[in-house]
């Protein structure tokens, strides 16, 4: 077994996203933190990161030779602990592809084979008329999530995902909290505190915006 001890040690404390105000480590900080494992471990993590980090708006995962290029990422990811969560990240994008689209009032079978990927699209495609796709049990805030599709707000569901994975994370780390868990928790954190921040930072910049547009509407 590897020692990752020292790697996890490097690791400032990261706390809650939504209570956060700065990323305690640089972005730079942190990938010379990784650079101290294997370089295919590395790489794995860089991977991980593209295929499931919160760049891209939630529930965009199909869509012809986009739903392609996650199957052929994921098969360059070889770490169980890893591929595991990537997995995981990916089955709720899946669900959140299969809401968008029920929403807009379109059927998946005019993307067969492209909406989604993972163990669920068939499971989806069978109950796409039940509310939570008969997945309730499995994601306990699928029907919250619908909701908030329905009501168009966009930060109240990025905040709810991000709960969710980040508690996903925080199970994850205590496994083993000195191996590759731990290491695989702190990345995937600190990309939900880094997406928070800068949504939060778009969020305020809209709202001041609409503060001037106000006062010059008085005036």
């Amino acid at each position: 077994m590897k020692d990752y001890y020292t790697v996890v040690a490097s690791f400032p404390h990261l706390p809650y996203f939504a209570n956060t105000e700065r990323l305690p480590l640089s972005r730079l900080r942190l990938e010379q933190r990784l650079r101290m494992l294997d370089a295919d471990e590395t790489r794995q993590i860089f991977q991980a990161e593209f295929l499931v980090g919160w760049r891209l708006p939630a529930g965009k995962v199909g869509g012809g030779n986009i739903a392609a290029s996650y199957k052929t990422g994921l098969q360059s990811i070889g770490q169980p602990v890893l591929r595991e969560f990537v997995e995981y990240r990916l089955d709720i994008q899946t669900v959140l592809a299969a809401l968008r689209i029920r929403q807009a009032g379109r059927d998946p079978q005019q993307h067969p084979g492209t909406w989604g990927i993972g163990r669920w699209v068939k499971h989806i495609e069978t109950h796409w008329d039940a509310a939570d796709f008969r997945l309730g049990t499995v994601y306990p805030w699928l029907l919250e999530a619908g909701n908030t599709l329905a009501a168009a707000d966009a930060m109240a569901l990025d905040r709810l995902l991000m709960d969710t994975v980040w508690r996903k994370l925080s199970h994850l780390g205590d496994i083993n909290p000195f191996g590759f868990e731990a290491i695989t928790a702190f990345v995937f954190k600190w990309d939900i505190t880094q997406a928070w921040l800068l949504r939060d930072a778009c969020a305020a910049k809209q709202r001041f915006q609409i503060l001037i547009d106000e006062v010059k509407h008085v005036q």
